[in-house]
């Protein structure tokens, strides 16, 4: 029995295979964290800087609690409980944080941001909590789909692709960008600072 522990172990470990375990409801309504800004959803795309296309999509929810959904995404934070994609308990600290995760010199992150009522922000926070995990590769799949049921998303097409997500919200009213850039070579790093 041990053997075979060992040897499943191994194969996770050599496959890539994240270890994921969810939060449970008491370890997120701890972490719980409610932004002063007004609501909105924004877009996060993960632009490759040589050709200015997104590889990746993400979503910052800010609604009766501020999160985000990483879908088929790399990032975890000891200390940020997660439960599918969904990482809760982001203050403006973890969001930095995320953000210059992702930044490098290859890759810098546009946000797209675009306010919304409370009810909206929550509905597609209720969307993203209930699709679960997200396979490799469909991250654009999963924010589409929980995005297009919701005014004023339904526009934006369910797309396989970073890059069209990212084309779809520049053509929504009232869009707000913002670019996080970074300008360490090679593997990406975050300093991570002590919270005041």
């Amino acid at each position: 029995m041990f053997r075979a522990s060992v040897v499943i172990l191994a194969a996770l470990l050599v496959s890539g295979c994240e270890m994921y375990r969810a939060a449970e409801p008491q370890q997120i309504e701890s972490a719980r964290y409610v932004s002063d800004a007004p609501p909105s959803v924004t877009l996060m795309s993960m632009v490759n800087s040589r050709t200015n296309r997104s590889a990746h999509s993400a979503l910052l929810i800010n609604g009766s609690e501020q999160v985000i959904y990483d879908p088929a995404g790399t990032f975890q934070h000891p200390d940020l409980p997660r439960r599918g994609d969904v990482h809760y308990g982001i203050t403006p600290r973890f969001l930095d944080y995320y953000e210059r995760y992702h930044a490098r010199f290859s890759y810098y992150v546009h946000t797209q941001t675009v306010p919304v009522s409370l009810s909206t922000a929550n509905q597609v926070l209720a969307n993203v909590e209930a699709r679960g995990r997200t396979p490799k590769m469909f991250c654009a799949e999963a924010v589409t789909a929980s995005l297009k049921p919701v005014p004023p998303f339904t526009d934006v097409g369910i797309t396989l692709f970073p890059e069209g997500v990212r084309e779809d919200f520049a053509k929504i009213a009232g869009v707000e960008n913002g670019y996080v850039r970074e300008v360490d070579v090679g593997k990406n790093k975050v300093w991570e600072q002590k919270a005041p």
